[in-house]
């Protein structure tokens, strides 16, 4: 399914299926050639998804698609952990590092709000905070700790009303999506796998 094509329910951003094997993904953005070193397309059993491993490093990649968020509230995705970061802890700068990171964008491109869900490596599923790098980013734990490396796991999340409960007003338009995978602050490794990002009323 091509990104932004309609389906019955949503729209499916991302399934990575329409992109060959060990390549970046097309229509994602980055800030520059190391991401490329570190996001790639993989194929298991005919299934395309998006591989990454970072070593000591950590760069962001993004999707732009910009809606209207009382539309479409929701993003369902699936991800599984491979490495988590040595000595990670979100809510410390110095050690602000996860094996996966999924956010959304709200209002501009150039000074955002962000809602990161994460996979973190050691704090309590259900932990909230505001970003310790960026003060206008708010954080949920939605998996933690290491899980069965082979299973996919399926999340959905209403960032529309996530976004109410952190900033307390109406968010202006979605600007479109993030993934990270980082490990730079704890000079550590992290790997992960992610597909099938559909937007959902």
């Amino acid at each position: 399914i091509l990104p932004g094509a309609d389906i019955p329910g949503g729209i499916v951003l991302e399934d990575f299926e329409k992109q060959g094997t060990a390549t970046f993904p097309k229509n994602w953005w980055s800030g520059g050639s190391v991401a490329e070193l570190i996001y790639r397309i993989e194929a298991e059993a005919a299934n395309h998804y998006l591989h990454a491993r970072a070593e000591n490093r950590g760069v962001p990649i993004g999707l732009q698609y910009v809606f209207n968020p009382k539309k479409l509230q929701q993003l369902r995705w699936r991800w599984r952990v491979r490495t988590l970061p040595s000595g990670a802890d979100e809510r410390k700068a110095e050690k602000h590092d996860a094996a996966a990171q999924v956010y959304v964008i709200f209002d501009n491109r150039y000074w955002p709000r962000v809602i990161k869900f994460i996979w973190s490596a050691s704090l309590p599923v259900g932990t909230r905070f505001t970003n310790p790098l960026y003060d206008r980013g708010r954080v949920v734990v939605l998996r933690s700790g290491p899980l069965d490396k082979a299973t996919w796991y399926d999340e959905r999340v209403n960032f529309y009303a996530e976004y109410k409960k952190f900033f307390g007003n109406e968010p202006g338009e979605v600007q479109g999506i993030g993934i990270l995978t980082s490990s730079d602050s704890t000079k550590s490794a992290a790997a992960a796998d992610y597909d099938d990002f559909v937007l959902l009323p």
